[in-house]
């Protein structure tokens, strides 16, 4: 493309981390301060076990590495990276559903198909606890639906501690979501709702087939690159973006309310260790200049240094005006994402109505 001032919006800027990057991090956390300063819409934490990569020389569990980063990163929105592979959708709610209330609103989840640490070739089968489902996009869509009910069947609004009729929640308005699927689940969610309704569920995705089902029950989709660029870019083709966009325009949201609402759509972009700071200044500008795309996601390889990437590259893309500051308390305010549809509408109550009691 021509000079960058013909850009005429910036797109969000987000950075993906490995494991060996959240190790680091966690062994030294001054430097996590530093992503306070990048102006990012988020950090996924963990990309490493969705995106295809071979399994770092050490990692640690997404939701806790986000929980310990988010202390020392106090103005950064996390999204941990997981998979039905590994992960139940009962457990993976429950535990960032408590990492957003311990953030204050800045959390979310990232699904992938598969978890490269993960064993097995099944769905949540290789804790040998159950058969385990066929791992694909199905699989996958059916966790993110189960997640999105779990967040929903213990409204916040529900806890109304009303010291004058003595009851702390109107438990009627807790739920059952009764999921029927790859996974068979009654809930409720033994976690209220948070400050943002529900955390923001984001999904992985390498082909138009996973985009157009992330479409349909996503806030957001980072793109990955599938087959490389010729040129050796580590970013998906204009072809695949082009798919990806048609892909999106076209699936049913059920995650959305509005009509005609989609999800966001991010372009994954790896950084190599010792890169070549104008051609992929020159990629990233490209990337983000495809009608349709909403943000890039800095990926910086294993052999990447975080510093090079936060204090060069990513004041480089804000001073060309490629990427802007997202701002807001919560991550759903700074993506300027609605609440999400209900789900539950007319679900049976866990509970009856408590009953008003006589002052003490």
């Amino acid at each position: 493309m021509g000079d960058s001032t013909t850009i005429e919006t910036s797109t969000y800027l987000a950075i993906g981390l490995g494991g060996d990057h959240l190790a680091a991090l966690i062994a030294d956390p001054r430097p996590a301060s530093r992503l306070d300063g990048t102006g990012a819409a988020f950090v996924v934490a963990g990309i490493d076990r969705i995106d295809g990569s071979a399994p770092a020389g050490a990692t640690v569990e997404p939701t806790v590495a986000a929980a310990f980063l988010a202390t020392h990163a106090p103005g950064t929105a996390f999204l941990a990276a997981a998979a039905p592979h590994r992960d139940h959708p009962y457990n993976l709610a429950r535990r960032v559903a408590s990492l957003d209330h311990l953030s204050g609103g800045r959390s979310g989840l990232i699904l992938g198909v598969r978890d490269g640490y993960a064993p097995g070739d099944t769905a949540w089968g290789g804790a040998g606890l159950t058969e385990g489902a066929p791992l694909g996009v199905g699989t996958t869509r059916d966790v993110a639906v189960a997640v999105q009910k779990l967040w929903q069947s213990w409204p916040q609004e529900s806890i109304v501690a009303d010291r004058e009729s003595r009851i702390f929640a109107r438990a009627e308005q807790i739920v059952h979501v009764d999921h029927r699927g790859a996974f068979d689940i009654a809930g409720p969610l033994t976690v209220p709702s948070t400050a943002q309704g529900s955390p923001v569920l984001a999904w992985y995705a390498d082909s138009v087939p996973a985009v157009a089902a992330a479409g349909e029950v996503a806030d957001l989709v980072v793109l990955g690159s599938g087959d490389p660029e010729p040129s050796g870019q580590d970013l998906p083709g204009p072809d695949l973006i082009a798919q990806a966009v048609g892909a999106l325009d076209a699936a049913p949201s059920s995650r959305f309310a509005e009509d005609g609402r989609r999800p966001l759509l991010f372009v994954q972009v790896t950084v190599p260790g010792g890169h070549a700071a104008a051609a992929l200044v020159a990629a990233v500008e490209s990337a983000a200049a495809r009608e349709g795309v909403d943000g890039i996601l800095l990926r910086p390889g294993p052999d990447a240094d975080i510093a090079e990437v936060v204090d060069g590259l990513v004041p480089r893309l804000a001073d060309l005006g490629v990427v802007r500051t997202a701002e807001g308390r919560t991550l759903r305010d700074r993506l300027a994402l609605p609440k999400p549809a209900r789900l539950l509408a007319g679900a049976r109550p866990v509970f009856p109505a408590p009953e008003p009691q006589p002052a003490l």
